[in-house]
């Protein structure tokens, strides 16, 4: 049978309510089904409190690839033969040395719920249990997109090549594995979300497995909209710090450390929220005229993008309202986002923030007059027009006032949405900086009365704030947060980390020691598309979906990529997605797309049976 036979053969096995697609659909509820967060757990009482050992997740995942067919799956040790936190999964079908051989990657691990033990943000159904819509058109649960989606996809497309060429598991054939197009590599990570730590010393250690690969195609990127393709050449980088406040020993401070701390989170970024960190923003790579014409070419709209990322319909975005201009925000340049109280989440910008003031009553100015001066400075500070609430109560002697701004009804992801969006943490401090003077007064001004009122500051606390414009303290009062720079193509994560901390020392209060540790890191990636790998990927994706695809770039960051060609030399790196924007991947109630889900899988079918054009061997 001709190589067309055999790729229309098995792309016709890929259709929704196949007997093959229900198979790996079954499988895909089992890996929901598994709690293997690689960070960010303890989120409600009763749950668990270390990450998971990945064990469970592994061992399904071995079963999976070897009732597909792969001879060989191995999960990785140290070289003493003892278990590592976060093992690779490696499997290969061996088909023939003078054979092209692809590497196909995806990850098992999983972003934190993002939820109490309600499950209320997932409408009542625990993340692990895979729930599909009415339609079958999309199915609900934590990692069903991020990434089990490629992981299955992969899965899917080796066992339809495989199949159409008279393949059982149960009574394996040599000679039907040596008829296949290419040998296949798998790939499967258990760290992806906590940074790929460990993953450029296990592929050294691995070195054999790898080394002979031609290209890898990585299916952990988001289509530019449903059902629509497109292939990603760039990525955002990753600086993630922690910092803490704590006042030096015989200083005189007149502020509190709290007040401090949103201080410094207020110089990071400019008035018009771009990032104020000259040499990061220095070393983004500008956009060239064919890139922003292939930018205006992305099937979107300002609409959907708003939508997508759940903006309140008064909220101003931070660049200019047309397309190309969001897009390249998004993708193209470094973004700042902060995270006081250090809550946990899984690389969201929270739509809400909430700040807690405690002052003392002051004489000559009744409290529903204070109140309204306090209303007429914040919308005159609120240059994005985001929606902000003031609540006020007594407390003995004091007043209290609660600060609760939102530009967000979600909590979008902050690589795909990042850029564009303003952060409503860092517009709070922005206010709060204006609001409150180095002498620890809050400061108000009666333009009309020529009044000014230095009114004594008690105390700021740091609220946990929710989209449903709730909030409550948080457990711990300790000044600190967490700083996330998604950084542009151009920039370098350890020079950039290196710039960040300087900036920080050189701006924090001089009455303040600043703590400061380093969480995440990972460089920005980028590539040229002049090989014949990308040619093919691009004429796979169109067979595969039935659409034309986009080039296109992902704000987020794929630790993997970099390391990968890093570890691995110049092999094409072709970056699919198996889920598109309304997947949520990140926040409460992650879905993955039927339509794309199979585009993908398609996609890879039509490029492996073709793959000895691109990648001849003697």
């Amino acid at each position: 049978m001709k190589i067309e036979e055999l790729d229309q053969k098995a792309r016709e096995l890929i259709q929704p309510g196949s007997s093959l697609v229900e198979w790996h659909c079954e499988y895909l509820r089992r890996m929901v089904a598994i709690d293997s967060r690689s960070f960010g757990v303890n989120e409600f009482i009763g749950d668990r409190k270390v990450p998971s050992d990945m064990t469970e997740i592994l061992s399904l995942a071995e079963e999976y690839l070897l009732k597909i067919g792969f001879d060989f799956v191995k999960i990785n040790k140290k070289p003493d033969g003892s278990s590592l936190p976060n093992p690779i999964l490696m499997a290969e079908l061996f088909s023939g040395k003078n054979k092209p051989t692809l590497l196909l990657y995806a990850h098992l691990d999983k972003q934190p719920y993002m939820d109490d033990e309600k499950f209320e943000k997932w409408g009542g159904t625990p993340p692990t249990e895979l729930r599909w819509s009415e339609d079958k058109s999309r199915a609900y649960g934590r990692g069903a997109a991020d990434d089990l989606a490629g992981v299955t996809a992969i899965g899917m497309a080796v066992d339809a090549l495989l199949k159409v060429s008279g393949f059982d598991a149960e009574a394996p054939n040599k000679e039907i594995i040596d008829s296949l197009p290419c040998n296949i590599k798998v790939i499967y990570e258990t760290e992806e979300e906590a940074g790929s730590k460990t993953l450029i010393e296990q592929i050294t250690q691995n070195r054999e497995f790898f080394e002979s690969s031609d290209c890898v195609l990585i299916t952990d990127v988001i289509n530019p909209d449903q059902g629509i393709p497109g292939l990603t050449t760039c990525l955002r980088g990753l600086v993630q710090i922690n910092i803490s406040f704590e006042a030096k020993k015989d200083s005189e401070v007149k502020i509190s450390a709290q007040t401090a701390l949103y201080k410094l989170l207020a110089t990071l970024i400019h008035d018009d929220h771009s990032l104020a960190i000259e040499e990061i923003v220095a070393a983004d790579i500008p956009l060239t005229v064919k890139e922003r014409e292939g930018f205006a070419r992305i099937p979107t709209s300002v609409d959907f993008l708003r939508q997508t990322g759940g903006l309140l319909p008064e909220t101003i975005l931070t660049v200019a309202s047309d397309r190309e201009s969001i897009i390249e925000a998004q993708l193209r340049k470094s973004y700042v986002n902060v995270r006081p109280g250090n809550r946990v989440s899984g690389s969201v910008i929270f739509g809400s923030a909430a700040v807690r003031l405690k002052i003392k009553l002051p004489d000559g100015l009744k409290n529903d007059d204070l109140l309204a001066l306090l209303q007429k400075k914040i919308d005159q500070l609120n240059r994005f027009r985001l929606k902000t609430l003031i609540k006020s109560f007594l407390s003995d002697e004091n007043m209290i006032i609660d600060l609760f701004t939102q530009s967000s009804t979600k909590n979008p992801h902050s690589g795909t949405n990042g850029g564009p969006f303003p952060v409503a943490e860092l517009q709070l401090a922005k206010i709060i900086d204006n609001l409150i003077g180095e002498d620890g007064f809050l400061i108000l001004e009666d333009i009309e009365n020529s009044k000014r009122y230095s009114i004594p500051l008690i105390e700021v606390q740091s609220l946990w704030a929710d989209n449903d414009e709730s909030y409550r303290l948080f457990d711990s009062q300790e000044a600190r947060a967490i700083v996330e720079i998604r950084l542009a193509a151009g920039n370098n994560d350890e020079q950039a980390a290196d710039a960040l901390s300087k900036y920080l020392l050189k701006k924090a209060h001089k009455g303040f020691k600043i703590n400061i540790l380093t969480d995440k890191g990972a460089p920005p990636w980028m590539t040229g598309i002049d090989r014949p790998a990308f040619s093919l990927i691009l004429e796979a994706l169109e067979a595969g979906y039935g659409e034309k695809p986009c080039l296109y770039g992902c704000g987020g960051t794929i630790p993997f990529v970099p390391k990968l060609t890093d570890a691995l030399g110049p092999i094409p790196p072709l970056c699919l997605g198996a889920y598109d924007p309304d997947s949520k991947m990140h926040e409460p109630g992650e879905s993955m797309s039927m339509k794309d889900w199979l585009g993908c899988v398609r996609s890879m079918i039509y490029f492996a049976y073709r793959s000895a054009d691109i990648f001849p061997k003697s």
